[in-house]
């Protein structure tokens, strides 16, 4: 018995393959390669890049998200929230051969190239990040624990900038190690 379908084992190999080379990079045969099937196969559950990407999406992110607002809703301190946030996108790092982006991250790189529900998609993912960061910056600043300058959305935005960015650079060079001390840092700014 199958532990896995074929339309789960092609979503998986795609995230991996675009979290490494980016979408653009990434093709059918690759996919075919990796999972052991037909193109055509990748074709009648995805006729189209654009349907798997957006297959993609719909998948990643309400899975991202239920960690996000668990971290929230979590009875813990601003600052033990903001790390574990912060964790979400180290995990994504320490995954494999420390050489993974987040997916959002890479179809951002990408998004002249998307087509326009996709943009949205990214778009979006971008913005509700931001908005759990300003709900939690603003707990933070509430209880004491985050004394930055400037506004909450600014910081949210360097905040979400920060890890994106982070990723690609610490992968590229210096790998987990170097993006958690990227982290502490701004962790250390946070609470001011």
């Amino acid at each position: 018995m199958k532990t896995t379908d074929t339309r789960t084992q092609i979503l998986d190999t795609a995230q991996e393959l675009i979290q490494k080379v980016g979408l653009n990079a990434m093709s059918y045969a690759d996919i075919s390669a990796a999972v052991g099937i037909r193109k055509a196969s990748i074709h009648y559950h995805f006729p189209t890049k654009d349907n798997l990407v957006a297959a993609l999406l719909d998948r990643h992110s309400p899975c991202f998200f239920r960690f996000c607002d668990a971290i929230l809703d979590s009875p813990e301190s601003p600052e033990v929230k903001l790390r574990h946030y912060c964790g979400l996108f180290e995990a994504t790092l320490s995954s494999g051969k420390q050489d993974k982006a987040c997916l959002y991250g890479m179809l951002g790189a990408e998004m002249k190239t998307l087509n326009s529900p996709l943009i949205s998609q990214v778009v979006q993912f971008y913005r509700d990040n931001q908005t759990r960061l300003v709900q939690l910056l603003q707990q933070g600043r509430e209880t004491g624990d985050f004394k930055f300058p400037g506004n909450v959305e600014s910081m949210a935005m360097v905040i979400f900038s920060m890890l994106e960015g982070g990723l690609l650079i610490t992968r590229a060079d210096g790998g987990v190690a170097q993006f958690r001390e990227m982290v502490e840092q701004l962790i250390q700014v946070v609470k001011g």
